[in-house]
């Protein structure tokens, strides 16, 4: 017996004994159940038991048809797996030895990557944690289009913590140089978006490594970080990217007040960030079941969460995967929407969220009646807009994550309510128009980027 889900889909195989064909089949709810014989004992019955059971087998046959559409629908990517080392030749060629998990269309060892092009996640490990504890990781984000990297350096029980940093920085170029190298596995595979993420000590290294290389790094994704040394609270004010972190209520490693939270709040406000305390989630239930990180909590007096570490992580995937998506692999307002209205009504988990978002269920505080875009969407080099505010105040343009990307003073241009800002270099994409407010909250438009 095998059991498959397949949306709202149920298979009831009634009694096959004593000779009898009769069984039903119903296609409105839950579990596809499939029992299979390897023989079914089947007498037909002329005329209206034949009917009946015809009857049956074309509702069976169509259960079936919904089912492979639904499975063409969401099909996801084989894992392939490569085990490679890197040289930094910047660190007088320090090796950084690597686990690669990636899509492909056939699972196995250094098989092709399947076609198309996807981010790279560099993952910090924990305390004398191996990679294999991150397992689920892999196996839940290779198949949805990204490709996951474990550096298996500084495992130690003496591990030097900035050196992890840079091997996570470095790695990021050392993919970069491989998207363009004809020889490599990945040659034209990436999409040059790049993630740091990593659980308990591999949290901290991971806001250590952002600021060595803000012109790759995209984002970064923490699970009950621990603060390192250096200190990951104060390198916390150099990060520069949208940031997530996990933190566990039941969490007695680390506490997230000396810990995940601490860092959290040294980040600057104008870079998005977000923070998560799943309510009893425990430290080690971010990675597989690992006997070294459950020592630690069982002798720390916390060996016996509220919550399954499989409910655990499914919590963590459904808030993470839809904030990957949008920030490694598709900038648009559909995908964002998908994790932050998931965090305008939390359950089972309270959350800290300081930015100013565009989404269809809440539109950023702030007036935006008295601002008429010229052109929207907007494919030149200049904004152009009426209003009727006074001059001078504060312009900001904003992208959806929160962070500003133009600042300047509003100025005329000697035209009639008439205003033209020259735009930056921006990514096509959504944006928000502010304008300050003496008297209140500041003005605010949304508007379509395209590109020049």
């Amino acid at each position: 017996m095998f059991f498959l889900g397949a949306g709202n889909i149920n298979l009831f195989f009634n009694s096959w004994i004593h000779k009898k064909a009769a069984f039903s089949a119903n296609c409105q709810g839950g579990i596809l159940f499939i029992w299979i014989f390897p023989f079914f004992p089947v007498t037909l019955r002329r005329d209206k038991q034949k009917k009946q059971n015809d009857m049956v087998f074309n509702r069976l046959l169509g259960c079936f048809l919904f089912l492979l559409s639904t499975l063409g629908a969401s099909a996801q990517y084989s894992i392939g797996h490569l085990s490679t080392t890197f040289t930094d030749p910047d660190r007088n060629n320090r090796s950084i030895p690597v686990e690669i998990y990636y899509p492909a269309d056939t699972a196995g060892d250094a098989v092709p990557l399947a076609e198309g092009t996807f981010p790279v996640i560099q993952f910090g490990h924990g305390f004398v944690m191996v990679w294999s504890a991150y397992q689920s990781f892999w196996e839940t984000y290779v198949p949805e289009g990204f490709i996951v990297c474990f550096p298996k350096t500084e495992g130690t029980f003496s591990p030097v913590h900035l050196e992890f940093g840079k091997d996570l920085a470095f790695l990021c170029d050392a993919f970069e140089a491989e998207r363009t190298d004809p020889a490599s596995l990945f040659y034209n595979r990436l999409n040059s978006r790049y993630g740091i993420m990593g659980h308990s000590m591999g949290g901290g290294f991971s806001i250590l490594a952002a600021p060595l290389n803000p012109t790759r790094i995209n984002c970064v994704a923490t699970f009950a970080a621990a603060n390192t040394n250096p200190s990951a609270i104060q390198a916390a004010a150099n990060l520069q990217v949208p940031s997530l972190f996990f933190a566990g209520s039941y969490d007695c490693i680390t506490p997230p007040a000396q810990h995940a939270l601490a860092i959290y709040e040294g980040i600057d406000q104008d870079y998005c960030k977000t923070y998560i305390n799943l309510e009893g989630a425990s430290h080690c239930q971010f990675a597989s079941p690992n006997p070294n990180c459950s020592l630690g909590e069982t002798l720390s007096g916390c060996g016996n969460p509220p919550i399954t570490g499989a409910e655990q992580r499914a919590r963590v995937n459904n808030l993470l995967l839809p904030w990957l998506k949008y920030h490694l692999k598709d900038l648009s307002q559909t995908t964002f929407e998908e994790f932050y209205n998931q965090i305008l009504t939390p359950s089972g988990f309270t959350v800290l969220n300081p930015c100013e978002y565009v989404v269809n269920s809440q539109e950023p505080i702030g007036r935006k009646a008295s601002i008429v875009l010229l052109e929207n969407p907007v494919h030149s080099s200049l904004l152009r807009f009426t209003w009727m505010g006074r001059e001078g105040v504060p312009l900001q343009i904003v992208d959806l994550t929160g962070k500003v990307v133009h600042a300047c003073s509003l100025a005329s241009t000697g035209q009639l309510e008439g205003y033209e800002v020259a735009l930056p270099t921006l990514s096509p994409g959504i944006y928000l128009l502010q304008l300050g407010n003496a008297d209140g909250p500041p003005t605010v438009q949304k508007f379509v980027y395209l590109g020049k």
